[in-house]
């Protein structure tokens, strides 16, 4: 039994090395990089996969917030994703299949802040422009 407790373990630990699975992080995002003008078709799903630090990928997954057509994501300040994003705020942002460039903007807006948790560090997924 213990064996295979830790050949799951084992499983689980190399899948999350590509895509965050569950509470575990990941690396690179997976999936065709797509454009988009704006993540209003987000509101169809309640997850999405975040990749920071595009130096050496770090992806989380996270939940999905739209206000006002408008992608928002919460950090709490211990958490590792967070230190990278503060660094760097160039993230890609998995939606479905697709792999969307973004920006990551901090939010003080009360008007926005009060809808998440008290403490949180708040974030506007701005879509990166498309370079032609």
């Amino acid at each position: 039994m213990i064996k295979l407790s830790f050949m799951l373990f084992g499983i689980v630990w190399v899948v999350a090395c590509q895509s965050p699975v569950l509470i575990f992080s990941g690396g690179t995002l997976a999936g065709p990089v797509s454009d988009t003008d704006s993540f209003i078709f987000a509101a169809q799903y309640k997850l999405l996969q975040l990749e920071v630090r595009p130096e050496d990928p770090y992806s989380v997954n996270l939940r999905v917030l739209l206000h006002d057509n408008e992608l928002y994501i919460d950090a709490a300040e211990h958490r590792r994703w967070h230190k990278y994003l503060k660094l760097n705020q160039d993230v890609r942002i998995k939606l479905g299949d697709s792999v969307y460039r973004a920006t990551a903007v901090r939010v003080s807006d009360p008007e926005i802040t009060k809808l998440f948790i008290r403490g949180r560090t708040i974030y506007r997924l701005v879509p990166e422009a498309k370079t032609e």
